[in-house]
Order: structure tokens, then C-alpha cells, then sequence
């Protein structure tokens, strides 16, 4: 996501995702006051786990590139919706 959308996630027409990559626990917590500061929920968080986690996030940045160019605004995010266990 652009810092726009970071630091305004209110500004968004719902919902969205915040990715965490790392092997240090406490960097995560800080990462997260961080994120609560900007007003993203615990829930809007999704720990993919260590380090080696982030080389998917920065694939993800070339989807991200094609859907703002689709859409012709970089002003978005994804949402996960993980699968309902009804």
C-alpha cells in the first residue's frame, strides 16, 4: 500500500490488510503500536511469519502495480477473506 493509504486507512471503502514479515518479536510489537497509532486494528494484521516471508510482499508489489493501473489509482489495498468455517 502507498503511505496515503498507511496512514489514512479510514479513507478506504473498507477493510484492508497489513502484512508482517520478521524474525524479531519485539521489532513486530513496535510495528504494531505503530499501526495502532494510525488507527489499523489488530485484525487488519496478517503475520506471515519470518524474514523469508517478505520475498512474497515484494511479488505482491507487482500485482499491486497492474491493479492500480487497471483501476487508475495507486489509493487501494487488498483485503484477506479467509475462508468462513460455518
Amino acid at each position: 500500500m502507498t503511505a496515503s493509504v498507511m496512514t489514512d486507512p479510514g479513507g478506504l471503502d473498507g477493510p484492508s490488510t497489513v502484512f508482517l514479515s520478521g524474525d524479531d518479536a519485539e521489532a513486530k510489537r513496535t510495528v504494531g503500536r505503530l499501526l495502532d497509532d494510525l488507527g489499523r486494528p489488530a485484525s487488519s494484521r496478517m503475520d506471515l511469519g519470518g524474514i523469508t516471508t517478505a520475498r512474497g510482499q515484494g511479488h505482491f508489489a507487482l500485482l499491486f502495480l497492474g491493479v492500480a493501473g487497471a483501476l487508475g489509482t495507486h489509493v487501494l489495498n487488498i483485503n484477506l477473506v479467509p475462508l468462513s468455517t460455518r
